[in-house]
């Protein structure tokens, strides 16, 4: 069995598992799409505060709909949508239908209310992902910092994997731009 084939068969028998209650397999799903469900909402929301809001409104919405999900392997896709419609809730100011805190999940889920600590990464690199427009910038973090293969990105954006693609090449040709003029920029101070 191929590693793509493996980790495919393992997600859906985590959501699976998260469907029966098991709330260890609902935080290893948290714990994966958490970075890329907060790049997301940040894209459609003013804040890094409010993108928080509404990824954990989304997971909170996400855990309570799992029984309706009819295809566990659909989860990447159908959280993504989940995603995007309630930071365009937020962003629009339309707070109905906030969900309560549930604090059996919180209990039991802590990654859901709790930021995971990414790795430490240099400032220009950082700087320079951060300059890139946003549908390239996204890709680019999935995939470059947080580990994500194509087809996950592709998958979770509900976009065609050759777009994830030409992200990624766009995405790597300016960040080599950026980053060989920030080299030739400290090298030539330093004389």
């Amino acid at each position: 069995m191929s590693k793509m084939a493996w980790e495919c068969r393992r997600e859906t028998e985590l959501v699976m598992n998260a469907r029966e209650g098991n709330f260890e397999a609902f935080d290893a799903l948290v714990a994966r799409y958490r970075p890329g469900a907060v790049l997301m909402a940040r894209q459609i929301v003013n804040s890094r505060e409010q993108a928080e809001d509404a990824v954990q409104e989304s997971f909170f919405s996400a855990y309570k709909a799992l029984p309706q999900l009819a295809d566990p392997g659909l989860f990447a896709h159908w959280l993504g949508a989940i995603v995007r419609h309630r930071s365009r809730r937020l962003a629009s100011g339309d707070r109905r239908g906030n969900l309560p805190l549930d604090d059996l999940i919180l209990a039991h889920v802590p990654s859901i209310s709790f930021e995971v600590e990414s790795r430490a990464r240099s400032d220009a690199v950082r700087c320079a992902v951060a300059g890139l427009p946003d549908e390239i910038r996204t890709v680019v973090h999935l995939y470059y910092l947080d580990d994500w293969k194509v087809a996950t990105i592709a998958e979770f954006l509900g976009q065609p994997v050759t777009t994830v693609k030409w992200r990624l090449h766009t995405g790597r040709m300016q960040l080599r731009k950026v980053l060989s003029l920030e080299m030739e920029e400290s090298n030539g101070s330093g004389k």
